[in-house]
């Protein structure tokens, strides 16, 4: 024991009650406070717990029993009934579920002007061929096996439509790593409006993606005219110079996904 360990017990008899200070500081802490029975105080020194690799060799431990397992490099404490380790930050988000938000937006518009002869049939897990990227991406990353995702996308669509009765179809998907997860086709219609708008929303819900990061991305695809007054679909602004109806913060495009795990 180092001589420079002060012990100071106080005794008080009339309650047969004792306190202890250990310090090596007896300038600074000269007595234990009041509601203590041990007070273990310094300003240059810590107080250090028994290291042991494995509770199992503590043989018939008693209840509030604690020690630094060095293993683990967590505290450990006898329940009375079973071992514990004291919780940090970082154990409870392996055991509560944590959302984390992705989003993003398009920075200019997307302005399509081919049309295909007939609705081709889209398949989940199919690739981005004959889509068109719109430029709104976002990265996800997952960290655990089990894990959901929401995505969410919204944004206006517009056609170059100089008479008034006009109508048009078109398809917007949500890819993940160049995959397809979920698709929607839509249907603007009007008999009085020149430049003629369509306002889109697509949500999708996927399940465990493999831990890592993944890339989820927009696509847009013209379907075939369903009327012969306009020349292109555009993509999160105005159609043309003409079509003063909509604005590019108007018809934004935005992007949104969800990670619980």
């Amino acid at each position: 024991m180092k001589r420079n360990l002060l012990f100071i017990a106080l005794f008080i008899s009339i309650y047969n009650f004792s306190q202890v200070l250990i310090t090596t500081n007896s300038s600074v802490y000269n007595e234990p406070d009041n509601s203590s029975v041990l007070q273990i105080a310094d300003n240059d020194k810590g107080f250090l717990m028994p290291r042991i690799a494995n509770e199992n060799v503590i043989s018939q431990p008693t209840e509030s029993l604690t020690f630094y397992k060095s293993s683990t490099g967590k505290f450990n404490f006898y329940s009375g009934s079973q071992w514990s380790k004291i919780y940090e930050q970082e154990d409870a988000a392996q055991v509560i579920d944590v959302t984390k938000n992705f989003v993003a937006n398009s920075s200019g518009k997307t302005t399509i002007t081919n049309f295909p002869s007939s609705i081709p049939n889209f398949t989940i897990g199919s690739g981005t061929t004959g889509w068109t990227d719109l430029n709104v991406y976002t990265t996800i990353n997952i960290t655990k096996s089990t894990n959901m995702n929401l995505v969410t996308v919204e944004g206006m669509s517009q056609i170059n439509n100089t008479s008034n009765a006009s109508c048009y179809q078109f398809a917007v998907g949500i890819f993940v790593d160049n995959e397809l997860k979920v698709v929607r086709k839509f249907y603007g219609y009007s008999t009085n409006a020149t430049c003629l708008w369509k306002k889109f929303n697509v949500s999708g819900v996927f399940e465990n993606l493999p831990v890592g990061s993944h890339v989820v991305k927009v696509y847009a695809y013209n379907l075939p005219k369903l009327s012969n007054n306009y020349s292109n679909i555009t993509y999160g602004g105005a159609a043309s110079t003409s079509c003063n109806n909509l604005n590019e913060e108007m018809a934004r495009i935005f992007l949104t996904a969800q990670v619980a795990e």
